[in-house]
């Protein structure tokens, strides 16, 4: 494809836009640090840094919006080289629509890209221009001599906002089947679901919920990953699960394909019958606009998290857990019924950060149960309605994550939890006895080594196997 989009984490954007869209005397530039992949067939450029020149950098020139000298880029060359990213020059059209781009912006191009290709040749290199809607540019690629033009902008914030390349306008969906879903979604909204795809990671109790009602709402492709084969115990639980199934031992990414296929409301299901991190699982994982994980152990959630930070993908984690209480009081709950729905927006807070991730808890499941990615917890119970509500909450969480009917806003002060700001939302506990979510919130931990060495970062590193 001739496309190339930007991926922008939370907290780069209103960083990116507050630099580039600055009012003075000249127009402002910045400098974006990224590293790259191929996603959906798409070259994608993942923006891991924002830099911006002193204002003292800048030189006083009538000619041109703006003009700087040579040496104040030197930092910006030395941190891409150390860091061996590429080096992508924004500044801003503000005005609506596609564009230009000028004679100047091209003869600063051709003047600047190949220095940069010369000191990190491995990565793109480029010059964007930002209008309100939309992006224009030039993009080299590594061992390419002719540039990409046509730019997309995915920015992440409280829902997933995209500029699209041209002037084209969104097709509104004429499906009547959505018609009441449409007055929350709105109609664009459900175009961007009919063109979404979601991967759901672990087909259980909880994973069947949420297959089920992605396809009731419309999702354009559902990924289900799931290496397991349905057993009696599953019967209970499993949405769509019969007992033929059993008998005949199906696989559970079978019996899902089968629902999508009869709910009927045009969704198509892709199979991935294999464990993540074979790579068959992460190049579909890759593809997809959300992930869902609904898995039993904290390595299997680990390499979830790698893939979603390091290729800035939004990622929903839903668990339950019901454990009985021995010796209870008569009249008092007879069992501890907890549970979370996280919704992880690349550039936020991650598994690590909210403390649900840390070495030590890593290391106790360890000395536990092994490193299955599907396997059911001994001990605990699973009770398909309790599984529901979370994954309700996690359909809700992708609902605003790809159409923001709840808000699109990209600062950091749009997904805030509280007045002041200092958590954001995303982080709901389950109190399973009352039948509630409660809004914890969390925020991004200073020097997080997941968030400071993962996040844009496209290339994957895996733990150890066990």
């Amino acid at each position: 494809m001739s496309e190339i989009e930007f991926r922008v984490p939370l907290g780069l954007g209103e960083i990116l836009q507050d630099a580039v869209y600055r009012e003075g005397s000249h127009e402002y530039v910045a400098f974006g640090l990224v590293s790259h992949a191929s996603l959906g067939g798409r070259d994608t450029l993942l923006l891991c840094q924002v830099l911006s020149l002193p204002e003292s950098a800048y030189r006083n020139d009538l000619k041109h919006g703006a003009t700087w000298g040579g040496m104040a880029m030197v930092p910006v060359i030395e941190q891409a080289m150390s860091e061996k990213l590429g080096i992508v020059l924004f500044h801003a059209h503000p005005c609506h629509g596609l564009p230009s781009f000028s004679d100047d912006d091209r003869m600063s191009a051709d003047r600047l890209l190949p220095m940069f290709q010369q000191r990190v040749p491995t990565r793109p290199h480029g010059s964007v221009v930002l209008s309100k809607t939309h992006a224009s540019g030039v993009i080299l690629m590594p061992g390419e001599t002719r540039p990409k033009t046509a730019i997309a902008v995915r920015w992440y914030g409280a829902a997933i906002s995209k500029w699209p390349a041209s002037d084209e306008a969104i097709n509104t969906s004429d499906e009547p089947i959505f018609n009441r879903q449409a007055l929350l979604v709105s109609r664009p909204g459900q175009v961007i679901l009919r063109q979404a795809r979601v991967a759901v990671v672990g087909l259980g109790g909880g994973g069947s919920h949420i297959v089920q009602q992605l396809a009731h709402i419309g999702v354009g492709e559902i990924i289900v990953i799931d290496p397991d084969r349905v057993e009696n115990t599953n019967r209970h639980r499993l949405v769509g699960l019969t007992s033929i199934d059993i008998w005949l031992k199906r696989r559970k990414a079978d019996v899902m394909h089968r629902l999508v296929r009869r709910i009927g409301t045009g969704s198509k299901c892709r199979r991935i019958p294999v464990r993540v991190p074979e790579p068959l699982a992460v190049e579909a994982l890759k593809e997809a606009d959300v992930i869902v994980g609904c898995l039993d152990h904290l390595h299997a959630r680990l390499d979830l998290q790698d893939v979603a930070w390091r290729f800035l993908i939004p990622y929903v984690d839903i668990g339950v857990s019901i454990r009985p209480i021995t010796n209870a009081s008569e009249g008092d709950p007879r069992v501890a019924i907890g549970g979370n729905v996280i919704t992880l927006i690349p550039g936020g807070f991650c598994l690590w950060c909210c403390g649900f991730l840390s070495q030590e808890k890593l290391s106790l499941e360890l000395n536990g149960p092994n490193r299955g990615y599907f396997q059911g917890r001994a001990g605990e119970a699973q009770v398909v309605s309790l599984n529901g509500i979370v994954a309700s909450q996690a359909v809700n969480e992708v609902l605003q994550l790809l159409t923001g009917f709840g808000g699109t806003g990209i600062r950091r002060r749009d997904v805030a939890a509280d007045s002041n700001g200092s958590n954001q939302r995303g982080f709901k506990k389950l109190n399973g006895i009352t039948g509630t979510l409660q809004e914890w919130g969390a925020s991004r931990r200073s020097g997080c080594a997941s968030c400071t060495t993962a996040l844009g970062r496209g290339m994957l590193t895996w733990a150890a196997a066990i």
